[in-house]
């Protein structure tokens, strides 16, 4: 099926899409419009194809970009003085909790890719994770509406591409592509070819398996990844923007530039003339060297042991010093993931997980990536965050999930380092015990292997 057909196709038979789009379809001229979205480069790309899809309708649209992954009630009371007409959370999870919103809006729209947190009874949901729980970002799911209620753009088209690549639903250099964004993909590598075209030259954080070759799409995400970060590069951006919405306004400024993408012939082509991009093309240079600096400490992860052939590895390591106040994973996982495919080649698994556990000024954060699918990086990661909330009061800021191939985990600085680790290991001990047949209920011995 192509893309057009899939989109009718979730029309007729989606329950979640239709009702998402009778809600937009309902939107006026004086219908007022807020949308929430999450602050990495899907939520970004989300956030951009909402906001012309809602303009389009004739709403007026206010974008808010908060760090930090679940919507809370304290950021929508400062956003929202009064009630708006809709309440859009793009890319923010699926929280029973969001049901509470309604005090603030006539109507609130979840628009999601994650597993489901909690399932609302009063909000509109479309989020096809249960069905399709690899394959998609929400940036994609916003295309789809928009391609619904029509028209869209070459920079629609763009950004959601964008959107997909920041979540890894598909890999040009690799030529992977996950099964439901398959008909977008395609449609849009016939329109951006050059995006698509591999190259040799220096590797994206995107290419972890052939670190030769890159292509154009990866480079230009991987800008706007780094852009998120800009507030934290304040020498760099010289006024410290702060990075969600500086990308956000770049993605807008190079719409109204008016090129077509499809003539994009390197990253310079993308960043260059427009003031937003050259503070993005300086971040991205001193994420190169922060990237750098912890390719070195990761370089040498402990082997915990194997499960059902897929090597799990424990990395010990601290974030770039600009990123010690990051309240989410901001480079270190994404460096430990490139470990991913030397160490299975090296030692000769089927696939490898790797978990990086990385102390911050701010608490504990805990990342998993990998797995091969045989281990769930998002039901590992929430399950750790269940076991330490039943040991610490509220207020502790403990929270964990995400994908099947990448999660994670955080806890303020209130836990105790070593009340996470001890946790940790424990998970990891059960986990192989689950894979060898045992029953386990012993205190765990870590199986440290050389």
């Amino acid at each position: 099926m192509n893309y057009k057909e899939q989109v009718k196709f979730l029309r007729e038979r989606d329950s979640g899409f239709a009702g998402a789009v009778e809600l937009l379809k309902s939107l006026r001229r004086s219908s007022s419009v807020v949308v929430f979205s999450h602050h990495d480069v899907d939520g970004i790309a989300s956030a951009f194809i909402l906001q012309r899809l809602c303009r389009r309708l004739g709403a007026k649209v206010v974008v808010k970009l908060p760090e930090g992954f679940r919507l809370l009630v304290e950021e929508l009371e400062t956003a929202v003085r009064g009630t708006v007409d809709l309440l859009l959370i793009s890319d923010k999870g699926t929280f029973a909790s969001y049901d509470d919103f309604f005090r603030k809006a006539e109507n609130v729209l979840i628009l999601d890719h994650h597993p489901l947190d909690g399932r609302p009874t009063r909000c509109t949901v479309f989020n096809p994770a249960p069905e399709y729980p690899l394959g998609t970002a929400t940036a994609l799911l916003c295309h789809m509406l928009a391609t619904q209620l029509g028209p869209t753009d070459e920079h629609d088209d763009l950004v959601a591409l964008i959107g997909c690549r920041g979540d890894a639903v598909f890999d040009p250099v690799e030529n992977r592509c996950d099964d439901f964004a398959r008909p977008f993909v395609e449609r849009a590598r016939q329109l951006f070819p050059r995006l698509f075209r591999t190259r040799l030259g220096c590797p994206t954080m995107y290419d972890l398996v052939d670190r030769r070759r890159t292509a154009l799409v990866n480079q230009i995400t991987e800008a706007a990844y780094a852009g998120t970060l800009a507030h934290y590069y304040e020498a760099e951006t010289r006024g410290g923007a702060y990075g969600p919405e500086l990308v956000f306004t770049f993605l807008n400024d190079l719409a109204r530039r008016g090129e077509n993408p499809a003539e994009f012939r390197s990253l310079d082509d993308v960043l260059g003339k427009l003031p937003a991009g050259a503070i993005i093309s300086r971040t991205l240079q001193r994420f190169y060297l922060d990237w750098e600096l912890l390719s070195g400490r990761v370089q040498s992860p402990v082997f915990l042991g194997e499960v059902q052939g897929v090597g799990v590895y424990l990395a010990f390591a601290k974030e770039a010093p600009s990123m010690q106040s990051a309240p989410f994973p901001a480079i270190l996982p994404h460096v430990a993931a490139t470990q991913l495919e030397p160490l299975k080649r090296a030692f000769g698994h089927e696939e490898t997980a790797i978990i990086v556990f990385c102390p911050k000024e701010i608490g504990v954060q805990v990342s998993m990536r990998g797995g091969g699918g045989v281990i769930n990086c998002g039901q590992f990661c929430s399950r750790l965050a269940e076991r330490l909330r039943r040991l610490f009061p509220p207020g502790t800021g403990i929270e964990g999930g995400g994908h099947v191939a990448a999660a994670e985990f955080f806890a303020g600085k209130s836990v105790p380092i070593y009340a996470v680790m001890r946790e940790l290991l424990w998970m990891a001990e059960e986990l192989f015990q689950q894979g060898s047949g045992s029953s386990g209920g012993q205190e765990p011995s870590v199986k440290v292997m050389e």
